[in-house]
């Protein structure tokens, strides 16, 4: 594990245990998620999920890795039972700059359910997206 997920681990495991115990289920399972562009890296754990759920608890983490003036952003993804991409939820962004990192815990809804979750990672300049990554917690993993 690279220096910069090592660090994003760490926030997002430690905000996991202050979240994850205060607006999960006892029995819910915690599942972390990573992704890299070549200037930014990003994590976010997903508390509580199952196929179809509706509302889950969310820590998400992206890390600046690059100095290159561009920003990084870290937004939660997910697919309906079609299996189309449902990007409902805004991008959060960390305009702090190279080395610095942005972790927050949140919460998604959607009514209609979500069959696979995942977060992406982007990188910015200004309000264009650049490249960006994508990693999924798929149904057929839990």
């Amino acid at each position: 594990m690279g220096r910069y997920k090592q660090g994003l681990a760490v926030a997002v495991a430690g905000a996991a245990l202050t979240v994850g115990m205060s607006a999960a289920p006892a029995s819910a399972t915690s599942y972390t998620l990573y992704c890299d562009t070549s200037s930014a890296s990003g994590a976010g754990t997903i508390n509580g999920w199952a196929s179809g759920a509706t509302n889950l608890g969310v820590i998400l983490s992206v890390y600046d890795a690059k100095a290159d003036g561009h920003h990084v952003a870290i937004r939660l993804i997910a697919k309906n039972d079609g299996g189309g991409v449902l990007t409902p939820w805004p991008w959060h962004h960390n305009y702090d700059g190279y080395g610095e990192s942005l972790t927050l815990s949140t919460t998604a809804s959607y009514s209609a359910g979500m069959y696979d979750v995942g977060i992406e990672v982007a990188t910015f300049e200004g309000g264009t997206e650049l490249n960006y990554c994508r990693d999924w917690l798929r149904s057929d993993q839990t």
